[in-house]
């Protein structure tokens, strides 16, 4: 409960640490001086050897260079002094006439006191914890590169023989597989110059098949046209016959039906001035003009019925020789008709043949182009199988001879070595130092935030308090000014 309590406390102490800082201001120099007073008594005994470091810089400088992430960070340990007071400012009575408003800035300045406390020890706790944290970092790489160092020099010569030998067959390696790329390389050049000239062959090729065909089909396109007019001209002939015949048929019996009506009308009038001569009317008169008539119209019938007796055989004769005439006609379009079928399928066969030609000439061209090409890129693979091989030999042997390069300078320079090891038992030392210093400010921490729990709490109040009393009264003036 309590430690929920000094975590809400800590927590609105950094949301106000702005506000707050300008108070705790107020008090700074008797603060300051408090806190010197306890630096004299609480510094460690490791701080009395803060100058120690500087002759070890000096005695370094001569040294050979350690790389750059072994150099030493600027910790500060031995500078660090603590800004913690022991006891909490002790309330001062108020004086028998003192203010309302003395006492206020009273409280507010104890209240400053105890969280700039605060805040000091807590800082100081994170900042001595953070520097153990690069220390720890700092010595982890210390011995990783003491370990190599120290291996390489216990194998320099197994080292330096067996990587040699490495970068000297890699390096053969990287010669024999650019060899072996240049030749692939021509192969491909001679393959793509085959490909051209086939290409250009099959091109021509193509050309002259496609003219071949071409005229075929132009022939063909000829005679089915020719084919298609004599077709025409016989369905014409053949039209023309059916008409003759139905006009030979139509015309013989209208002929027949002339004679046969021009006879039933003379043999009725001559009934019928029969008729007149059997009984002769009373009046005379009469008589003799209808007997007139009779006989004008019975000659008259009998010249129609000599008439169309005479033109019955002149008819069909005509209907005859026009039904012949057509059929003469049929007979003619359809003499051609075999002849050009023939040469129709002779030509539609050459030139289904060239199409035949040309189709598989044509597909041919394209497989024999598409193997070489497949050939073609199975070499450009191993050209590119090779090329990866002489860039793996080549950083083979790049490598390799980083490694006799390192190989030699840890050789050629163990004092860099016996600085490395110096500086690790240097660092582990100050690290043994820097833990005991934390946790000094770790229970400098926790003593601080027992005996100021209470100050802090009432300050903390008091200024929660007055934020809402001015949220409040900004409210109602809102209220207000809105009514």
């Amino acid at each position: 409960m309590v430690d929920d309590f000094d975590t809400k406390i800590d927590d609105m102490e950094n949301e106000q640490d702005g506000v707050l800082e300008g108070a705790a201001d107020v008090d700074a120099p008797a603060s300051d001086s408090a806190a010197a007073t306890a630096n004299e008594v609480d510094t460690p005994e490791g701080a009395a050897t803060a100058d120690a470091p500087e002759d070890a810089g000096a005695a370094a400088a001569d040294s050979p260079r350690i790389p750059e992430f072994l150099q030493h960070p600027a910790t500060g340990a031995a500078s660090r002094t603590s800004q913690v007071v022991d006891e909490e400012p002790v309330p001062t009575e108020e004086a028998p006439g003192a203010s309302p408003v003395e006492a206020v800035g009273s409280f507010f300045s104890e209240g400053a006191a105890a969280v700039r406390e605060m805040s000091a020890a807590r800082k100081a706790h994170a900042e001595a914890r953070e520097q153990l944290e690069q220390l720890d970092a700092t010595i982890a790489d210390e011995e990783t590169e003491l370990a190599h160092r120290r291996e390489v020099a216990a194998n320099y010569h197994a080292i330096v023989s067996s990587e040699t030998a490495r970068r000297d067959g890699a390096t053969k390696a990287e010669q024999a597989a650019e060899a072996e790329q240049a030749r692939i390389q021509g192969e491909i050049d001679a393959l793509k110059e085959r490909l051209q000239q086939m290409k250009d062959a099959d091109s021509q090729t193509e050309k002259r098949l496609k003219a071949a065909l071409d005229a075929a089909e132009a022939r063909e396109a000829s005679s089915r046209e020719n084919g298609a007019r004599l077709q025409r001209r016989l369905d014409d002939a053949k039209r023309n016959l059916e008409k003759a015949e139905e006009d030979q048929k139509n015309g013989v019996a209208a002929a027949q039906a002339a004679v046969e009506s021009a006879e039933s009308r003379l043999a009725m009038l001559h009934d019928e001035y029969a008729e007149v001569q059997r009984n002769p009317s009373a009046n005379s008169a009469a008589y003799s003009v209808r007997a007139d008539e009779l006989q004008t119209e019975i000659s008259d019938a009998a010249h129609e019925l000599q008439s169309a007796r005479d033109d019955l055989p002149r008819i069909t004769q005509e209907l005859e020789d026009a039904l012949a005439h057509a059929r003469k006609a049929v007979s003619e379009a359809e003499k051609p008709m075999d002849d050009a079928k023939q040469a129709f399928r002779e030509v539609s066969s050459a030139a289904d043949e060239a199409r035949n030609t040309y189709r598989e000439a044509k597909d041919d061209a394209t497989e024999r182009q598409r193997k070489l090409k497949e050939e073609i890129s199975g070499k450009e693979k191993e050209r590119r199988a090779q090329e990866q091989a002489a860039e793996d030999a080549r950083e083979e042997a790049s490598e390799a001879q980083a490694l006799i390069d390192e190989a030699n300078d840890i050789h050629a320079h163990p004092e860099v070595t016996e600085t490395i090891a110096a500086r690790l038992e240097a660092d582990r030392a100050e690290r043994e130092e820097q833990a005991v210093e934390v946790e000094q400010l770790a229970s400098t921490e926790k003593a601080v935030r027992e005996r100021t729990r209470g100050s802090r709490a009432r300050f903390i109040g008091a200024i929660a308090g007055i934020v809402v009393l001015v949220v409040a009264v900004i409210a109602l003036v809102i209220v207000f000014m809105n009514r």
